[in-house]
């Protein structure tokens, strides 16, 4: 027999596995690939299931979870451990009545004043007297926008004035004449009046005479005729006195008529003045709108953009045209802002110091109170607006100012009237001049620090900028490094030591710079609401790994210097 190996159970284009007949009965046969391959599949089923047993048993709480598995809460169960205690860093609360918790934030740069000209007419440009990076003085003309159509209506307008204003003269000669017609009726009564005496008196006169012939009558017919005809004579003048008296009578409404006319001519001269009034205020209107074809400087500042070229056409709406024709920025005195977080809003104040570091120009630092702030936090982005003046010149500039400073001082009350005290506060970096306010609270405006080598380099608006804010001391108020506060479920907390275990204290964070905390613990309050309570000073706060060693763990205290 031949002890030459044969292939037994090879596979097609599999390994060939060799072995003596002679010795199959003494050596066990090794499994086949196929064989092995339906062994590794196995192992790696039976993995898959076990583990997602595993899974399915922490989910649902018959299995502990490893991650959080030092952390009792996790699973809420509160018991102590059943090992020994474990060391960890503790810290207690401290107080530093020099110590200001600071905030840093990303600022930018702002022209002091920016205003964008737009035309408030229609018309085309006629001429442009600046372009673009060109010093520009208050009040000086900009751009010039040609309206026939509204001076035309000026004049149009002022002729209607002229009408208007004749029309007044016209009524007040009527007036003059309505006024002669009153003197004249009232000296028309005047006459009738006399003309009733004179009738009185011829009455009187008859009747004299028909007494007299009456007491000589007899019975002669002559004296009968007479005393006849002194009786006619006599009736006559008594109907004479009452005509004169019926034109007394008439003179007076004629009087009455002609005072009438007088007070309708007193009225027409008020309504004639009140069209000429009306007339020069439409023509002021119309003037004014032939006003807004000129746009001048509204500051001493310099073009930053300009987007109009003679002949050019533009429109303006009910609320001006869309784009600026010009754009002037005044960049003597810039503007940094900054926007400070609620959380550190609340302790922001008129003496909060800032210091200001321009990205661009490595080296310029501005040192100071802030200039103003917003106290009103914004909701889009939850942070206040809080701003620093910073004065923009040269180094001959800022010379010219501190001359400036020591003559105004002099002047106004509101500088030092002392001119080296003007000069001393000027050389302190800050700066004050005319127009550089916009509001009465507001103090001088900064000086920057430039440093070595950084000459008059301009500080350009637009660019960004880094605020530190020195926030309110806190010396009457416990502090914590920041790494004692923790978060968990959207709430920071405290973990506390007391009796040798570890408890966790719901905390209102009020101050985190990244460095030190203000916090208050949450406690509970009536009706359900949570009430906040200042630290104390003796509390045992860990400071580091607290998810990991977890509520009401035995621990050994290793209190920490900070």
């Amino acid at each position: 027999m031949s002890d030459t190996p044969v292939p037994t159970d090879a596979p097609a284009g599999g390994p060939v596995e060799m072995h003596s007949p002679h010795h199959a009965g003494h050596h066990p046969r090794r499994p086949s690939g196929r064989a092995r391959r339906r062994l590794v599949v196995g192992l790696l089923v039976a993995l898959g299931v076990g583990g997602a047993a595993a899974g399915v048993g922490v989910l649902t709480g018959f299995l502990p979870n490893p991650v959080v598995a030092g952390d009792p809460k996790a699973n809420g169960r509160a018991e102590p451990r059943e090992t020994g205690p474990q060391s960890v860093k503790v810290v207690r609360p401290r107080r530093d009545a020099n110590f200001r918790i600071t905030t840093r934030q990303f600022a930018t740069v702002e022209p002091y004043y920016q205003a964008g000209l737009r035309a408030r007419v229609t018309g085309v440009v006629r001429s442009v007297t600046k372009d673009i990076g060109e010093p520009v003085r208050a009040g000086e003309l900009l751009v010039d926008i040609d309206v026939p159509d509204l001076r035309q209506a000026v004049e149009q307008k002022e002729a209607v004035v002229l009408q208007r204003e004749k029309e007044l003269a016209a009524a007040r000669a009527d007036l003059a004449v309505a006024r002669s017609a009153v003197d004249a009726a009232a000296v028309a009564v005047r006459f009738k009046v006399i003309d009733v005496a004179r009738a009185q008196d011829t009455r009187a006169a008859r009747k004299t005479d028909l007494d007299a012939v009456t007491a000589l009558a007899g019975s002669t017919v002559v004296l009968r005729n007479r005393v006849d005809a002194a009786a006619l004579d006599y009736q006559a003048a008594a109907r004479a006195v009452e005509a004169a008296e019926a034109d007394v009578e008439k003179a007076k409404v004629d009087r009455a008529g002609k005072a009438a006319s007088l007070e309708k001519a007193q009225a027409d001269i008020e309504l004639r003045a009140a069209f000429v009034e009306v007339a020069r205020r439409d023509r002021d209107a119309a003037a004014i709108q032939v006003g807004y074809a000129r746009l001048y400087a509204p500051f001493d500042g310099v073009i930053v953009a300009r987007a109009a070229d003679p002949g050019r056409f533009v429109s303006a709406g009910a609320g001006g045209s869309t784009d600026p024709l010009v754009t002037v920025a005044r960049t003597d005195l810039v503007t940094v802002v900054a926007k400070v977080p609620d959380n550190a809003a609340p302790f922001v104040s008129w003496e909060t110091e800032a210091t200001v570091e321009f990205t661009q120009l490595p080296g310029v630092t501005v040192r100071g109170p802030i200039t103003r702030y917003s106290r009103v936090i914004d909701p889009a982005d939850q942070t206040m607006r809080v701003e620093v003046d910073v004065f923009n010149g040269t180094r001959d500039e800022y010379r010219a100012m501190l001359t400036e400073a020591a003559v105004e001082s002099t002047l106004s009350p509101l500088v030092p009237l002392d001119p080296l005290a003007a000069v001393a506060a000027a050389g302190a970096g800050m700066y004050r001049g005319k127009a550089d306010h916009k509001g009465w609270h507001e103090g001088w405006a900064l000086t920057p620090d430039r440093g070595a080598g950084r000459g008059d380099a301009a500080i350009v608006p637009g660019t960004t900028a880094t605020m530190r804010l020195d926030l309110e001391k806190f010396g009457d108020a416990f502090l914590l490094p920041s790494g004692a506060v923790y978060g968990r479920a959207g709430q920071s907390y405290l973990l506390v030591v007391e009796n040798g275990l570890t408890r966790q204290v719901p905390v209102a964070v009020q101050m985190n710079d990244g460095t030190l905390a203000k916090v208050a613990a949450v406690i509970p309050g009536g009706g359900g609401r949570q009430v906040t309570r200042e630290l104390t000073g003796d509390e045992v706060v860990v400071l580091s790994r607290q998810l990991e060693v977890g509520e009401n763990a035995r621990v050994t205290p290793v209190f920490d210097k900070w």
